[in-house]
């Protein structure tokens, strides 16, 4: 029984000790200069640049298909 008793008093320790370190200040503040670093993955459309490049590529692609048709 006096097992039980050491660890019902050292488990609000151990967590107590985990949420601090999870928990610490500053931690998870990005410096205010990373803070605008998203505009650069969004194009002046608001297309990411990355997720939406069918979007983006779809005029190029349509004004060649266009010159392609009027050669022909």
């Amino acid at each position: 029984m006096k097992w039980f008793y050491m660890q019902a008093g050292a488990m609000p320790l151990l967590i107590a000790a985990l949420a601090a370190l999870y928990f610490r200040p500053g931690k998870r503040s990005p410096p205010p200069e990373e803070a605008d670093d998203r505009r650069q993955y969004y194009d002046g459309n608001g297309n990411h640049v990355y997720y939406d490049r069918r979007l983006i590529a779809r005029p190029e692609i349509e004004k060649e298909e266009e010159l392609q048709e009027n050669n022909h």
